[in-house]
């Protein structure tokens, strides 16, 4: 028989713990690797682009079930809503195309061709412009929002992906996952107006426009990188969780939610302090992330869980005492002995070779 514990009663519609800063409303599966994440606020959906199935899932925000599931291109990534136009546009990366989705019919539009491995996206509502980044192609697509037409294909880096806008400085920041930089673009000429390094594996971006920053997720680096968008300098770094690879800045300009990949855990960072207020428990290789904003509740893609988590952030501001992240009991121990094949002979090397001395491990994963 199932023993009801007090502070998570049996039945209960979410989960709550008077003790944290934080509250689990749902975790609703869907299909495979879900990385992308968007809120159609009038009709109470999410849309989830799910990389490794080649679609998106439709989940009533209600009644917190898939309704739907829309063939795209292959492996959708990223993903916008543009509300004046009531349609959802996909980043497909094995297609190197962006579909578009009716928000309302829950039928495909169009598909139209980018650059090479389209991974990251945004747009600018007001002024009719979509931003896609190509990584394998290191340029920037700017689409027209309403025609769909290419009004311009950009230079950037390898790797090119996340997109921010600030449309008060007349700046769009492309960030670079492969070269590890961001640049700088005005908004009007496409005019590269600077460039700077960051952490190694940039791969997130959210701007605060009346504080002139940018908070720039470097997921390998393990930091988030505040940035002044008037001197395009990095001002300070931020630690978060294992590999932070989403990022999206609160509807109060006050805090900015990041995933980390690696932790399972979504970091609560205070934009005025840069300190991280809380981490909250989520999926499994968590990724896309954004806030609803009819309620503020937090929506993030667990690729690694293939689950929608659905969470409350309880804090009002700051909390008293830091987060500390646990240390690993495995920190300071012996490597254990191990043996792997060799890509290139087909022999078995062992640890043992290296014994006392100096190398490095690459672990390679693609998100």
């Amino acid at each position: 028989m199932e023993t009801a514990d007090p502070q998570f009663p049996v039945g209960a519609a979410c989960r709550i713990d008077s003790r944290s800063p934080w509250r689990q409303i749902a975790e609703i599966p869907v299909a495979l690797d879900p990385e992308g994440v968007a809120v159609d606020v009038a009709r109470r959906r999410a849309f989830v682009a799910c990389s490794r199935s080649d679609l998106v899932s439709v989940i009533d925000l209600e009644s917190h079930e898939v309704i739907a599931e829309i063939a795209t291109g292959s492996e959708p990534i990223d993903m916008i809503l543009d509300e004046p136009s009531g349609r959802v546009i996909t980043a497909d990366a094995h297609s190197d195309q962006v579909s578009v989705i009716d928000a309302a019919t829950l039928t495909l539009e169009a598909q139209v061709p980018v650059g090479l491995y389209p991974s990251g996206m945004t747009h600018n509502a007001a002024e009719r412009r979509l931003y896609v980044g190509n990584s394998l192609g290191s340029t920037m697509s700017v689409l027209d929002l309403d025609t769909l037409e290419t009004i311009a294909t950009v230079e950037a880096e390898p790797g090119a992906g996340a997109i921010g806008v600030d449309p008060s400085r007349r700046l769009v920041v492309c960030v670079n996952f492969v070269a590890a930089s961001a640049n700088f673009f005005h908004a009007d000429t496409h005019e590269q107006l600077a460039r700077i390094d960051l952490g190694t594996g940039t791969c997130a971006i959210g701007i605060v426009p009346e504080r002139g920053e940018a908070f720039i997720a470097n997921s390998i680096a393990g930091t988030v990188s505040r940035v002044d968008l008037d001197s395009f300098e990095v001002v300070e770094e931020i630690r978060t969780g294992q590999a932070p690879v989403g990022l999206t800045v609160g509807p109060n300009h006050d805090r900015v939610y990041v995933t980390n990949r690696g932790a399972g855990t979504l970091s609560v960072l205070g934009v005025e302090d840069g300190v991280e207020w809380a981490q909250i428990p989520v999926g499994e290789g968590p990724g896309g992330v954004t806030v609803d904003p009819y309620d503020n509740r937090i929506l993030v893609a667990n690729a690694g869980s293939q689950t929608l988590s659905i969470v409350e952030d309880l804090l009002a501001a700051k909390p008293p005492a830091p987060v500390v992240e646990p240390v690993s009991p495995l920190i300071g121990q012996r490597l254990p002995e191990f043996a792997l094949t060799d890509y290139w002979t087909g022999e078995r090397r062992s640890s043992r070779e290296w014994a006392e001395k100096k190398y490095i491990l690459n672990f390679f994963a693609s998100w």
